[in-house]
């Protein structure tokens, strides 16, 4: 497959650095685009904030002169103060850049509790970017492409020197090679917004794109990917149809899941000490039970699960139709 999915250099000027969400690898990424200035595209998690320093300073990058936020959900934003108050100790500023529809939604991050991943950090002092917007970095420009459905407020960065998009969250996560999970989270996900984003890519001139979920997409596969997303996401949201009545049972449905749509599981690499002491004790305690182990993997689906329920449910139940 014509993939990177691992931290370090993808092309000459952009480096993957794996934020390690979860405490594991190849989850979030975010991406430095080295010019004249440097900029971050995303700032991940408030717990993957030290990562992504250590990483920079590694690479002299730190601190970046821009962090552009694709949309406005708490694992792209979060790291973002954390990252302003270490380059404020050098007597330095991170300006951060997003789309003006995302500066409300940054200012009050409150909304992203839905996702039971807090505490949440407002961000202020915007810069907002809209449709075709330029950012010069010096030897390259960046140019501003809105693309909702999966949050409303979402952007897409086009690299204009290497033809390069970053795109965040906008199809989806293709995490593995046979591993690709719907774009359909709360609380603003919209359909027709994600069709229309999907047409519009095809018709912008890319020869690779950056996934935030997960890794660099190069070659005629960068291409394939936009029906791929469009067929995946109809595959599920079929299923959730189906079973819209038991959307709360994640037993049920991750057994559904693994049934009707073989999803590719991808071997975990565990970066957390801390979920690796967890993890050994619950696979020891099912072993003492005499209960099948359950791969890290699945686990981390009937999480992922719950959050595409809750998307799945914020959109329909918000879209009824009255009764006559």
């Amino acid at each position: 497959m014509s993939a990177i999915r691992q931290q370090g250099r993808v092309n000459e000027n952009t480096v993957l650095i794996d934020i390690g969400m979860y405490g594991v690898a190849g989850a979030t990424a975010v991406y430095l685009i080295e010019g004249s200035r440097k900029c971050l595209i995303d700032g991940g998690t408030r717990t993957g904030a030290r990562s992504i320093i250590k990483v920079l300073r590694q690479l002299d990058a730190f601190p970046p002169d821009i962090i552009v936020v694709t949309h406005s959900h708490y694992d792209h934003t979060q790291g973002t103060p954390i990252l302003q108050r270490e380059a404020a100790k050098e007597g330095k500023v991170i300006e951060v850049m997003a789309s003006q529809a995302a500066i409300p939604l940054l200012k009050d991050q409150s909304w992203n509790e839905v996702y039971n991943a807090g505490p949440y950090e407002n961000i202020r002092e915007v810069t907002p970017l809209k449709e075709n917007d330029i950012i010069d970095l010096g030897n390259t420009n960046l140019r501003v492409y809105e693309v909702p459905g999966h949050c409303k407020d979402h952007i897409a960065i086009m690299d204009e020197k290497l033809k390069n998009i970053f795109i965040g969250d906008a199809i989806g996560d293709k995490i593995a090679d046979n591993s690709f999970l719907p774009p359909f989270m709360p609380p603003y996900w919209d359909p027709d917004a994600f069709l229309s984003t999907i047409n519009k890519l095809k018709h912008i001139d890319y020869g690779s794109l950056c996934l935030a979920h997960f890794g660099y997409i190069y070659g005629e596969e960068s291409k394939q990917i936009l029906d791929e997303a469009v067929r995946v996401y109809e595959t599920w949201w079929r299923l959730f149809d189906e079973n819209a009545d038991k959307l709360q049972d994640i037993n049920y449905m991750t057994e559904r899941v693994i049934a009707d749509i073989k999803p590719g599981i991808p071997e975990i690499k565990i970066l957390s000490l801390k979920l690796k002491v967890l993890f050994s004790l619950m696979t020891g305690w099912q072993r003492l039970v005499r209960k099948p182990a359950q791969p890290l993997g699945e686990l981390l689906l009937r999480g992922i699960l719950k959050q595409l329920a809750d998307g799945y449910k914020t959109y329909t139940s918000s879209n009824k139709q009255p009764e006559s």
